[in-house]
């Protein structure tokens, strides 16, 4: 699969999982340090896994912000995941005086269990996307973004997880 970020094509590798499938499991570490079970996190919940390349750069920064303002007062569970670290993501929320849940995928295993993984800028970074998942651990939405440097679709996502 390829992507594109500003007009240049991207190579995604590995495999997406689909819509129906099972969410694939990844340990991931939290806002605390501690390395979890991305399957315990997202457990019994109806979860938009967010996920993006680098929070620390404008369109990762809306996008976070934005799925924050638009799931604070929804039912259900809302979880950002990429590459920054964990003082990256906690700095970040510091700033922006939210508490967006945070995931870092610093050891690669969730990029690479997702089949998200691009090189950008030299680094291995996750694409950007998004995933509703039902509390049954099933991918009931996805969304790989066609060029990195837009926007997901936040209707879309939001809808698909306000059927569940």
């Amino acid at each position: 699969m390829q992507v594109t970020f500003k007009g240049d094509p991207i190579e995604v590798k590995g495999t997406q999982p689909s819509v129906g499938d099972k969410a694939p499991n990844a340990t991931v570490t939290n806002n605390k340090g501690d390395k979890v079970e991305l399957a315990d996190v997202i457990k019994g919940n109806v979860t938009i896994l967010s996920v993006v390349p680098d929070v620390l750069t404008r369109t990762c920064e809306l996008q976070t912000k934005n799925f924050a303002e638009k799931t604070a007062d929804k039912g259900y569970k809302y979880i950002t995941l990429g590459r920054n670290t964990v003082d990256e993501f906690n700095e970040w929320n510091k700033e922006n005086e939210l508490n967006v849940d945070t995931y870092t995928d610093a050891d690669g295993e969730f990029g690479k269990a997702y089949g998200l993984d691009i090189e950008l800028g030299g680094d291995v970074r996750t694409t950007r996307s998004v995933f509703v998942v039902d509390k049954d651990g099933v991918i009931q939405y996805k969304q790989i973004v066609d060029e990195v440097a837009d926007e997901p679709d936040y209707d879309s996502a939001l809808e698909a997880a306000d059927k569940l």
